[in-house]
């Protein structure tokens, strides 16, 4: 009976792993994605992370039912990808994660359309558009506010399909606040 379930839990370990693994290559290839690198070794674990592939928003889709509007924008979707920071310490590498992100998609032609430049924020937004069809979404927040424990950096990437007069209802479906109204 134990090699019985020790051999499920290896067949099942490596089953997650690989298709973890294929996701993980699979998604790098589409158009809208973009390549956070990871800033744990800077901030520790991120106090939020959302890592959603096709299949769990697959899923979030069939439960959203109630909501048909929202139930097939977020079935278009292929990833959701946020993490956010808290930045007790130096928000040098973040801003200078946001300055290589946005340098880099820039050549790809992706389209910057908000930029915001204060002395304690700093947001860009980016989209990708192939054949008048929003393909990717990129929103970058560092927020440089006095009091540390306020301190921010915020990441998202969503890839896939996106109709932009839904985003908010996706965001909200998935209770994630960007607060794009």
């Amino acid at each position: 009976m134990k090699k019985l379930f020790l051999s499920a839990v290896i067949f099942l370990s490596s089953s997650l792993f690989i298709t973890g693994f294929a996701f993980a290559s699979d998604i790098a290839k589409e158009r809208g994605y973009v390549d956070f690198t990871n800033l744990d070794s800077v901030y520790g674990e991120p106090k939020v992370m959302v890592n959603l592939n096709k299949t769990m928003l697959g899923f979030i889709s069939k439960i959203n039912m109630s909501d048909p509007d929202a139930a097939e924008l977020i079935s278009k979707l292929k990833a959701v990808r946020v993490q956010i920071y808290n930045m007790t310490s130096d928000d040098k590498p973040a801003l200078d994660l946001i300055t290589k992100v946005s340098k880099d998609i820039q050549t790809k032609n992706w389209l910057p359309i908000v930029s915001v430049n204060e002395d304690d924020e700093k947001v860009r937004v980016f989209t990708k558009i192939t054949d008048d069809i929003m393909d990717g979404l990129v929103v970058m927040v560092i927020n440089n506010k006095k009091e540390k424990e306020e301190r921010e950096a915020v990441f998202i990437n969503i890839v896939g399909e996106i109709d932009p007069a839904q985003i908010n209802k996706v965001t909200e479906s998935l209770n994630i606040d960007v607060d794009l109204k």
